[in-house]
Parts: C-alpha cells; structure tokens; sequence
C-alpha cells in the first residue's frame, strides 16, 4: 500500500509539467490549428489504446443495428471530437463570455426557453452530457444573461486539476458534501446549476440506458422536486468538425406529484436517460464512449 501511493504521488507529479506543456504548445498555434492537430493526435493515439476496445464494446451495446464499418466511423469521429476538446481547451478558458458568443448559434427555440427561465428567476439544474465540447455551455449561458455554476466531479490528480480549474474562468463546484452545500446554497439564491448526468456514479441505481441498466445517480431529480425547480435538458453540438458549436436547450421536464417522491425521482431519471440516449443516437461520434458507463 505504502508503495504505492508513493508511486501515484511520483506519477502525478509527472503528469503536471506534461499537461502544463501541452496547455501552453496548444494555446501557442491558433485555435483552428490547435483544434486539427490535437484531433490527428488523439485518433492516432487512441485507435492504439485499450479503452479503444472499450468504446467498440460500449457502442456495440448501445446501437447494436450499426455495421463495423459504421462502428469504426463513429469511433474515429470520438477521437476526432475527444482531440479537438483538449485541443481548444486553453483557448476557451482564455475566451470571454462575449468572444465565445461569436462560435456559438442558439436556435430560437432554445432563446425562448432560456428567456423563460430567465423571466420565472427560480433558477434551476442544467442537466447535460459529455457531447460536443461540453466545456463551452457555461461561458455561453453567462453572455445570454444566466448565473451558473458547473457541478462536477474533479479529476483523480489533484496537482493536474488545480490547474486546469484555475484556468477556466467559470465557477465550479466539486462533488462532495461541502460541494453538496454549495450547489444547494446556490439553488436557494435562484442560480442554475449544470450538471453532466451521463456518468456510473457509485451510490446510484439501476435505470435503463439505451438496452441495458446502468447505474445512475437520482439526485438531480430528487434535488428538482424537492426545490420544485426547473430540471432542463440541454447540450452543445460540434458543427462539421469545426470550432463552431450549436447551443441547444430543451423544455424542463415536468414532474407528476401524484406518484411517490422515489417513485417519481425514478421515472425522472428514466426520462433524463432518454433525453440523453437521443442526442447520442442522432451523432453518437459526439459522445464520450470511452467511459464505462455499464459496468456493473
């Protein structure tokens, strides 16, 4: 045991000056540049790697009608997404929320959703996933007018994810029980909360995920109903490869009181699981395959 965690600490002290490289070469080249040669990286890379087989694994289970040419493709794509995030990172956490704006459409829909929970001011939890690049809806909500915060869980070296959090210009809130007050401290000041329901959690429950049961985490409906406040599906969309995004906000879910409040929690979270499994159904090379989102 002793050793270790006196490897981990010596591995993470290693990664620092590694991520602090990349971070600086990336935000070096321009962001179109940065964004090409970081999705060429990370398809040559990933192809090679054993989370590759994972991905296959994952997308087999989730959308078994696809071929293996179709599979393939859909993996490439993931990588070639997955690069350009890490890629455009330091770009969009040097960008302003007024600079994002300019990369990113909002379809009228969406506006009129947003102008509606701005008008209601009960502030609310984003639910999202990891889709597009998932680093740019909060920047964009605060230019449309809106305070969020992002809930999330922080990386496993606390060295890399100091820095990377000092960098992003958005704020955040670990999970955690301190976290756990922040978020409800900043529901009770009406703030909009985002939050990435996609990933196994260890104290969730089995609910259906495309045709399997994965665990997920019921606490952002029970949180909704609890504070009767808006639960609202949104994401962005990476448009033709390119650092051009959609911004799409979906209406809030609605809750049926007359059912229990875990029976209801549940079917929720059924709902927020479909929203979700459509997004990556209409562009599944958007998504993050590469999670173990079924593991038992």
């Amino acid at each position: 045991m002793f050793l270790n965690l006196n490897f981990k600490k010596i591995r993470y002290a290693f990664e620092v000056p590694i991520v602090w490289f990349g971070i600086v070469f990336f935000r070096w080249l321009k962001i179109e540049n940065a964004s090409n040669l970081a999705s060429k990286i990370a398809i040559f890379v990933g192809k090679k790697i054993t989370v590759n087989k994972l991905a296959l694994s994952n997308l087999s289970k989730a959308l078994p009608h696809l071929n293996d040419f179709q599979k393939n493709a859909v993996i490439e794509g993931m990588w070639d997404n997955l690069g350009r995030v890490v890629g455009e990172f330091p770009h969009i956490c040097a960008m302003s929320a007024e600079e994002m704006s300019k990369h990113v459409e909002i379809d009228a829909d969406s506006r009129k959703i947003l102008d509606e929970l701005i008008a209601n001011n009960r502030g609310g939890i984003l639910f999202s996933a990891h889709f597009g690049n998932w680093e740019i809806g909060p920047k964009m909500l605060i230019n449309y007018g809106i305070k969020v915060k992002t809930f999330y869980r922080p990386l496993n070296n606390p060295l890399v994810e100091k820095m990377t959090s000092s960098l992003r210009g958005v704020e955040m809130i670990e999970k955690g029980s301190n976290g756990n007050r922040q978020l409800i401290n900043a529901l009770k000041n009406k703030e909009f909360i985002i939050i990435m329901a996609d990933q196994k959690v260890s104290d969730g429950e089995p609910i259906k995920f495309f045709h399997d049961d994965a665990i997920t985490t019921t606490s952002i409906a029970k949180i909704a109903m609890k504070y009767n406040i808006p639960l609202v599906p949104g994401y962005i969309l990476r448009v033709n490869k390119q650092f051009k995004f959609l911004l799409k906000v979906e209406k809030p879910l609605e809750f049926n009181k007359i059912n229990s409040f875990n029976s209801e929690a549940t079917n929720l979270t059924l709902k927020i699981n479909q929203i979700i499994e459509k997004w990556i159904s209409e562009n599944p090379e958007q998504w993050f395959w590469v999670h173990n989102r079924w593991k038992k």
